[in-house]
């Protein structure tokens, strides 16, 4: 089973889970989706930092 990867949009900051990177912002459509590192995944992404 593969796990979710967490990524965030650089426009507008929104978090995507997904099992792959998303080629862009399905809300913003930006390009600039990088990926939140396993070491702080549930910190950003639970609280917003």
């Amino acid at each position: 089973m593969l796990g979710l990867r967490y990524f965030v949009c650089g426009g507008c900051e929104t978090v995507y889970a997904d099992v792959e990177m998303p080629p862009w912002c399905a809300n913003c459509d930006d390009d600039p989706i990088v990926e939140i590192g396993p070491e702080n995944q549930a910190l950003n992404y639970f609280t917003g930092r």
